[in-house]
C-alpha cells in the first residue's frame, strides 16, 4: 500500500563531469588492476603497431620505389630486397596490432563487466536492505531503470568508453610525435584543422545529444501509451474508446517523427562538416606538401627535405588523426550522460534504510504470539500522523479483526507490527520484547502474511509454495496445499506441482493465486499470521473453502485480519473498529452491533450487502 509518491522526472539527463563521481566509478576497478594493467599494456603495444604503417609505407617509397630519391643510388635486387623487408614489416605490425587489440578489448572486458557485476550485485543487495517507506515514494520503474539502464550506462562507460579515451589520447600522442619527428613544417601545417574540428564538434555535439534523449523521451511516451491501451484493451473495446485512443497514439507518434526529424537535421550538418574539416587537413597537406616537392624537384635538390613517401604517410595520418579527436569530442557528450546515471545510481547507494537492526539488537526466541501496541502514534511523512494513541494488548491465540473506512490505519497497524516502519511514538511489543530490540530476520521468519494484491513469481507452484521455507519436503508442501483447499486445483494443472506460473501467476484465477499465497504463508507455520483483505477477491465458493481452512488453520496461532467481508471477521475474538487514525470501539461481533456505534453503521452500510451475511 503506497501512501504518497513524489514523482521524479527517469529521463536522459546532463551532468558536468564530476571528478569525485568518476574516481568513485572507476574505483570498482580496483580488484583488477591486474587485468587493467594487461589491457593499457596491449592498448600502447597496439596503438603503436597501428601507427607504424603509414611511417613504413612512406619509408618504402621513398628509400626503395621513388626512382630520384635514395633508390636512385642502389641496384634491382637491392630495391627488391629493401622492399620485401618493409612488406614484412608492415604485414607484421598489422598482426601485432591484431594480437594486441585481442588481449587489450578482452582484458578490458573482464575487469569492466567484472566491475559491473560488483557494482549491480552491491545496489541489488543495498535495494534490499532499504525501508518500504523508500520504495512506497518512489515507481517500480524507476527503481527498475537504476538496476537496468543506469547501470548499463555505466558498463558502456568502463567496458569500453574508457578504454576508448586513453586509446585516442595514446593514438594522438603517437600520431603527433611521429608527424612532427617526419616534417616538423608539414605537421604544424596539419594541426591548423584542429581549431575549427573541435569547435565544430563542441558546437553540434551538445545539440545533438539534446535532440536524441527528445526522441528517447518520445519513443518513452509511444512505449507507455501502447502498454497503457494493451493492458486497458477491455475496458477501451467497453467504453468504445478506440478511434479516441488512436487519435491519442498518433499525436504521440507524430511527436516523435517530429523529434526524429530535428535529430536527424542536425545530424546531416554535423556529419557533412565533420567530414569537410577533415578533409580539408588531407588538402593542405596535399598542397603544402606537394608544393614542396615540386620546387625541390625543379630546383633540382637532390634527397630533399620532403620525399613522396612522406608525403603519402603524412595524408594517412591526417586521417587517422581526425578520428580519435572526434572520437574524444563524442565521448565527452556520453560522459555527461554517464555522470547522470552515475549520481542516480550513488543516491540511492548511499541511501540509509530508515529501519535497521540496532547494534545490540538480539534474536528472538519462538515466540507465543503476545503483542501489545503501548500508547503508538505514527506518521508516514513529517507531523501527517495516521495513528493516534493506539493501545492494544492481544493474547497468544486471539484472533482479531482490524475494521474501518479506507484510510482508517488498517493496513498501517500490520506494517507497524511486520516492523516495516517504527513509530513515532510508542513502541510495539512482542512476547515483551521491544521490536526496536530484536533482529528484524528472528521475528519475519515467524509471521506469515497473504495480502490483498496477491503476488506470485515466474517459477513452478512448488517455487511459490516454498518461496518462505526453500527446504520444505513435499509431504510438507501438499500438506500445506491440502489445509488451504489448494491440492485439488494444483493436482489438476497439467504439471502439478511442477506447473509453471506466469508473471504474477496470470495462468490463475484469482481465487487459484489466494489459495496458493495462503499455501506459501501456512508451509512456515508462522506464530502469528496476518490477512490484509486477503479473501476480498474471490469468488463465493473459493472463500468457502478458505473459511472452511481458516477455521483449522488459525487455532493455536496469533491472527489479524483486515477485511471487508463480514463473513471472514464475525467469528474474532476482538474485533477492533478504527475511524481516522484512533481506536473508537473495539468488542466482539455481537457486542459492536448491539452498541449501535461505528460498527453497527459500518455493517448496515457495507457487510450486511455481502451475500450470506446476516446480522
Amino acid at each position: 500500500m503506497s501512501h504518497f509518491h513524489v514523482p521524479e522526472k527517469d529521463e536522459e539527463q546532463i551532468k558536468p563531469f564530476d571528478t569525485e563521481t568518476f574516481f568513485r566509478l572507476v574505483s570498482y576497478l580496483a580488484p583488477y588492476k591486474g587485468w587493467i594493467v594487461l589491457a593499457a599494456a596491449a592498448l600502447v603495444v597496439s596503438s603503436l603497431a597501428q601507427q607504424v604503417g603509414p611511417y613504413v609505407l612512406g619509408r618504402a617509397i621513398d628509400e626503395f620505389i621513388d626512382p630520384h630519391g635514395v633508390a636512385a643510388q642502389l641496384d634491382m635486387a637491392q630495391r627488391l630486397q629493401g622492399l620485401d623487408l618493409y612488406t614484412l614489416i608492415f604485414v607484421g605490425s598489422l598482426l601485432v596490432a591484431w594480437g594486441a587489440g585481442y588481449a587489450e578489448t578482452y582484458a578490458m572486458s573482464w575487469a569492466g563487466q567484472n566491475a559491473i557485476y560488483d557494482l549491480r550485485q552491491r545496489l541489488y543487495e543495498h535495494l534490499q536492505r532499504l525501508s518500504l517507506k523508500w520504495f512506497d515514494e518512489r515507481p517500480d520503474g524507476q527503481i527498475m531503470s537504476r538496476v537496468t539502464n543506469d547501470v548499463q550506462t555505466l558498463n558502456d562507460m568502463l567496458a569500453s568508453q574508457l578504454i576508448a579515451i586513453i586509446r585516442d589520447v595514446a593514438n594522438i600522442a603517437i600520431i603527433v610525435t611521429i608527424m612532427v619527428s617526419m616534417n616538423t613544417r608539414l605537421a604544424v601545417a596539419t594541426f591548423i584543422t584542429i581549431p575549427p574540428l573541435v569547435l565544430v564538434t563542441f558546437i553540434y555535439r551538445p545539440k545533438i545529444l539534446r535532440a536524441h534523449r527528445q526522441v528517447r523521451r518520445r519513443v518513452a511516451q509511444i512505449n507507455a501509451n501502447l502498454q497503457e491501451s494493451i493492458s486497458g484493451v477491455r475496458v477501451t473495446k467497453s467504453f468504445t474508446r478506440e478511434e479516441e485512443n488512436f487519435r491519442q497514439f498518433d499525436d504521440r507518434n507524430y511527436d516523435n517523427f517530429e523529434a526524429t526529424m530535428d535529430a536527424e537535421r542536425l545530424k546531416s550538418v554535423f556529419q557533412p562538416s565533420i567530414m569537410l574539416v577533415g578533409s580539408l587537413g588531407i588538402a593542405i597537406v596535399l598542397w603544402y606538401g606537394g608544393t614542396i616537392i615540386m620546387r625541390e624537384t625543379i630546383a633540382g635538390v637532390q634527397n630533399g627535405t620532403l620525399g613522396p613517401g612522406v608525403l603519402v604517410a603524412f595524408l594517412a595520418y591526417v586521417q587517422r588523426f581526425n578520428h580519435p579527436l572526434r572520437d574524444l569530442a563524442n565521448i565527452y557528450g556520453e560522459l555527461q550522460s554517464v555522470m547522470a546515471s552515475c549520481e542516480k545510481i550513488f543516491t540511492v547507494m548511499d541511501t540509509e534504510p530508515e529501519i535497521e537492526d540496532s547494534p545490540d539488537a538480539v534474536e528472538i526466541p519462538e515466540i507465543d504470539g503476545h503483542v501489545h501496541y503501548d500508547d503508538i502514534s505514527f506518521a508516514y511523512e513529517d507531523d501527517e500522523y495516521v495513528l493516534y494513541d493506539i493501545d492494544l494488548k492481544v493474547e497468544a491465540g486471539q484472533r482479531i479483526a482490524y475494521v474501518g473506512h479506507t484510510g482508517a490505519g488498517k493496513t498501517t497497524m500490520i506494517n507497524l507490527l511486520c516492523r516495516f516502519y517504527d513509530p513515532q511514538e510508542g513502541r510495539i511489543l512482542v512476547d515483551g520484547y521491544d521490536l526496536r530490540d530484536i533482529k528484524r530476520k528472528s521475528l519475519r521468519e515467524q509471521l506469515g502474511i497473504v495480502l490483498q494484491d496477491t503476488f506470485l513469481f515466474r517459477g513452478t507452484v512448488r517455487e511459490n509454495i516454498t518461496y518462505g521455507k526453500m527446504d520444505a519436503s513435499d509431504e510438507e508442501i501438499r500438506e500445506a496445499a491440502r489445509a488451504v483447499n489448494a491440492h485439488q486445483f494444483i493436482s489438476q494443472l497439467p504439471d502439478g506441482y511442477d506447473t509453471q506460473l506466469e508473471e504474477r501467476g496470470g495462468n490463475l484465477s484469482v481465487g487459484q493465486r489466494q489459495l496458493i499465497s495462503f499455501a506459501r504463508a501456512l508451509l512456515r507455520d508462522p506464530r502469528i499470521l496476518i490477512l490484509d483483505e486477503a479473501t476480498s477477491s474471490v469468488d463465493a465458493y473459493t472463500e468457502l473453502l478458505i473459511q472452511d481452512a481458516l477455521e483449522t488453520l488459525l487455532q493455536g496461532r496469533t491472527s489479524f485480519i483486515i477485511a471487508h467481508r463480514l463473513s471472514t471477521i464475525r467469528n474474532a475474538d476482538l474485533i477492533v473498529v478504527l475511524d481516522e487514525g484512533r481506536i473508537v470501539e473495539r468488542g466482539t461481533h455481537d457486542e459492536l452491533i448491539s452498541a449501535g456505534g461505528h460498527y453497527s453503521d459500518l455493517y448496515s452500510r457495507q457487510f450486511a450487502f455481502s451475500a450470506g451475511d446476516t446480522a
